[in-house]
């Protein structure tokens, strides 16, 4: 069965699950989520997905939930789904109450919605062999981009700038000039033969993909290291690279018109792919008896 949900512990199609109007999520966008990558049935980087999901509900004063339950719910969902290569979504909203700007008191429980999807990787993989082009655009975002919020609309808004512009992602850079991060995407790149990244803080997300991909870069006998560039240091780039879920690792050769190291997939980003799907066949090894 494609595209099954899981609302509050009920098992449904997607098109039947439905949510009151009450919500705070619709209302306030007072919500978390997180997306985690099917492979083989099996939830990649599960612990990862499930820190950061932790992680933002405390930053959020969410009240305590058993993640014992949700993980059993989102395995029992992915088995009944049928899925093997697909996306887990998990969406925690604050719960329903009349709408007032204050949290629910005393606390309501919370709204939690579980949607399992296909994904074919097969269009993304032909553009992991060509790199995407992107486009510049200022970071609007609030300012607490650490917490993945479901408060995505400068994220949208810059991400449909460059779909526009024929561009695949959009690069985002803050009043200070320098960038942070894409709109749905970790970022680095390579200048002078090292790897670099944007320091983790309350301007970027922590993306999960990006912490493998740290790993990877010490497994390749590289290092990775924390560093601000701005638009045109990064234009000046020897690679840039695009990190996610979904993508995974995928070079970006032109950013605002301007070729990135030539206009090809560079060699630390190949390397980088080879370690990811590795990685990756690795996990899913069977464990010898």
């Amino acid at each position: 069965m494609d595209n099954l949900a899981c609302l509050n512990g009920e098992l449904m199609p997607v098109d039947q699950a439905k949510v009151p109007v009450w919500d705070r999520g619709f209302l306030f966008g007072d919500s978390v989520y997180e997306v985690y990558r099917i492979y083989d049935g099996r939830l990649w980087l599960e612990d990862e997905h499930t820190a950061r999901l932790v992680r933002s509900l405390a930053e959020m004063d969410y009240p305590p939930i058993d993640f014992e339950v949700l993980l059993e719910r989102i395995r029992r969902t992915v088995s009944a789904s049928g899925v093997r290569e697909g996306t887990a979504y998990i969406q925690i909203t604050r719960g329903v109450a009349p709408r007032l700007h204050a949290f629910p008191n005393p606390p309501v429980p919370p709204t939690e919605l579980i949607v399992i999807r296909p994904y074919d990787d097969g269009p993304t993989a032909r553009l992991r062999e060509t790199g995407v082009p992107v486009l510049s655009r200022p970071d609007l975002r609030w300012k607490r981009c650490d917490v993945k919020s479901t408060n995505l609309l400068a994220n949208v808004l810059a991400n449909e700038a460059a779909h526009r512009a024929g561009c695949y992602e959009a690069v985002l850079v803050g009043e200070d000039g320098y960038v942070t991060e894409a709109t749905h995407s970790s970022l680095i790149w390579v200048r002078g033969g090292r790897i670099e990244g944007t320091p983790e803080g309350p301007g970027i997300l922590p993306g999960t993909t990006r912490i493998l991909t740290r790993r990877l870069v010490e497994e390749i006998g590289e290092t990775f290291h924390e560093a601000r560039v701005t638009l045109a240091e990064l234009k000046a780039a020897d690679e840039v690279i695009l990190l996610g879920t979904t993508i995974e690792v995928l070079p970006v050769i032109v950013i605002d018109g301007h070729e990135v190291g030539g206009g090809k997939p560079g060699k630390m980003a190949q390397a980088l792919q080879e370690a990811f799907r590795i990685a990756i066949r690795r996990w899913l090894a069977p464990v010898p008896v």
